[in-house]
């Protein structure tokens, strides 16, 4: 036999043996083995990782699913996974699903699953498709965040709300105060015919007025008064009006009348939303026409807050900066959304879409978080 010949012999046993060694007994093919690990990388990821049909069903699911919701995995994968979103959530998921056919990728999308007791989890996803028939999906639970970013937006609202009536019940107080005494000090002078130290005690007088006024609108910007009784409408009339006298711009509202009471706290959020709007058109925009709206339509209520500055840079999103960070969560507490947008000439556009009352309970609560740890 030749070298040559003795070679090929040699190699061929080797690769018979090596094949022996994987797979001894003629068990394990190299699909098997492929399918083995995958199944480990599914049980080992703390993530909810999914495998879902364009039928609407799950086809493959990790035990986090249970840990998370509470389900049996067989309970999931036997009912659509609509069935498990929350019922304001569903259009936004469907629309999500149609943008994966599309050969889009989902990242960061976020919305509500329910878990067995009846409570909801929110869920943010990252998904692809990278064939034509399967959605391959992770999922992290960020209930918690969720929770624990609620609760630091009330702290600040109440810090906010604190110091308004400390500036408006204390700070104000003493400036009025001295003002008076400043009146009467002037009133004094010129009973004694000292007419320069009297205008000047009155233009003291004149300065500590309009310094209280400011204060004043700043002590309503932060604490605005009757926000927790007044209508929507009437807390937005009187920021315009805040607006308008602080700053020396034009701030104007138009609103349907009568606009529906919604719940005290999609209220106040609303109004923060707005305020924080106004306060980027006059701070970043530099704008001097500022319009606020409040309508109604086809079951939706929608506040926005157009101006004339300089328009957002090109690029911008809803998420950039904290200020907008802070409205789109607000939008999304109340089941909203938010929209930042250039306006075509000059300007920029703030639109939050929300849900009218009927369609407004999330059936949330903090206790929604005791199975996250």
């Amino acid at each position: 036999m030749t070298p040559a010949g003795t070679q090929k012999r040699h190699t061929e046993g080797l690769t018979v043996r090596r094949k022996q060694m994987v797979n001894p007994e003629g068990l394990s093919t190299q699909a098997e083995l492929a399918e083995d690990e995958f199944a480990r990388f599914f049980e080992c990821s703390l993530d909810l990782l999914c495998v879902a049909g364009l039928d609407g069903y799950f086809k493959r699911l990790n035990p986090a699913w249970t840990s998370r919701l509470g389900w049996a995995l067989e309970e999931l994968v036997a009912r659509p996974f609509l069935d498990f979103v929350h019922p304001d959530d569903r259009e936004a998921t469907t629309g999500e699903v149609s943008k994966l056919a599309a050969g889009a990728p989902t990242i960061l999308f976020e919305n509500r699953y329910r878990h067995q007791d009846g409570s909801y989890h929110w869920l943010q996803w990252n998904a692809r498709m990278p064939g034509r028939e399967l959605v391959y999906a992770t999922a992290r639970d960020i209930t918690r965040q969720k929770w624990l970013e609620r609760e630091i937006l009330k702290i600040a609202d109440r810090e906010k709300e604190h110091l308004g009536r400390e500036l408006h019940d204390g700070l104000c107080q003493s400036l009025s105060g001295i003002a008076a005494l400043s009146t009467t000090l002037s009133r004094r002078l010129v009973a004694n015919s000292e007419s320069t130290a009297s205008a000047e005690a009155a233009e003291i007088a004149n300065l500590l007025n309009e310094t209280i006024g400011q204060a004043r609108d700043l002590a309503r910007g932060l604490s605005p008064i009757g926000l927790n009784e007044a209508p929507l409408a009437d807390t937005l009339e009187t920021l315009a009006l805040n607006v308008g006298h602080l700053f020396r711009v034009s701030c104007t509202l138009e609103c349907d009348k009568p606009f529906s009471r919604l719940h005290h706290g999609a209220e106040a959020h609303l109004f923060r939303i707005a305020q924080e709007a106004v306060s980027n058109s006059i701070t970043h925009g530099r704008a001097d026409r500022i319009e606020i709206s409040l309508t109604c339509n086809d079951g939706k209520g929608l506040l926005s807050v157009r101006d004339n500055g300089i328009g957002l840079p090109e690029g911008a999103s809803n998420r950039d900066g904290i200020g907008l960070h802070t409205m789109d969560y607000r939008a999304r507490l109340i089941g909203g959304s938010l929209k930042v947008q250039r306006r075509t000439q000059r300007g920029t556009t703030v639109t939050c879409a929300f849900p009218l009352p009927e369609t407004l309970d999330t059936r949330e609560s903090p206790n929604h978080v005791r199975n996250n740890t």
